[in-house]
């Protein structure tokens, strides 16, 4: 055994020179293991910039979903913010003229109920100020002036038509009468 040792362990002449193009070799394969490591390295960095891009799109595709749905729930609802109204006034009406029977005036309430309360479950809101409030421009529309002594001016002397919001946007002022001071007398914003 010991042959055979020797023999593995023994280099010709003629071989050595083969052991330089061999260490050659190795080092070329090493270029070329670098040149693949960092290949490799880069189409990985590439795949998670692919993955980012992919789930960025995903979600702005899911933002974009929920806005144009939102947008088309608004315009529905929009469209029935008359009838709404329509329904209060018909209550104060019923409630006003003591012809119409109570029973009616009831199903008049449970539907207008039964209506806001679907309404509100998708996201509708009343504006609805109350007698003395102050008067916010951001949600009402001031559509009358009137001069009332137990109120300051710019308080809300009385409303004519409920204000909605939908998921924080406003569909429509609330209309109101605003208190203003007496003609000769100045305002807050005069003082």
């Amino acid at each position: 055994m010991k042959n055979k040792k020797e023999k593995k362990v023994e280099i010709p002449v003629e071989e050595t020179r083969d052991a330089g193009e061999a260490a050659t070799g190795e080092s070329v394969l090493a270029e070329r293991l670098a040149a693949a490591e960092e290949a490799a390295a880069a189409a990985q960095e590439e795949l998670l910039r692919r993955v980012a891009d992919l789930e960025n799109a995903r979600k702005r595709l899911a933002r974009e979903n929920e806005r144009n749905c939102a947008m088309a729930s608004r315009h529905i609802i929009g469209k029935l913010l008359p009838v709404l109204d329509d329904l209060t006034r018909a209550i104060d009406a019923a409630d006003a003229d003591e012809a119409v029977p109570q029973h009616h005036v009831d199903a008049i309430r449970m539907l207008d109920r039964k209506v806001f309360d679907v309404l509100r479950g998708e996201g509708l809101e009343v504006i609805n100020p109350g007698r003395g409030d102050a008067f916010d421009p951001e949600v009402h529309e001031a559509v009358l002036a009137t001069c009332d002594p137990e109120l300051p001016p710019g308080a809300v002397a009385n409303v004519l038509d409920r204000g909605y919001t939908f998921k924080g946007m406003l569909l429509k002022p609330a209309r109101v009468g605003v208190c203003v001071p007496p003609q000769g007398e100045a305002g807050p914003a005069d003082s």
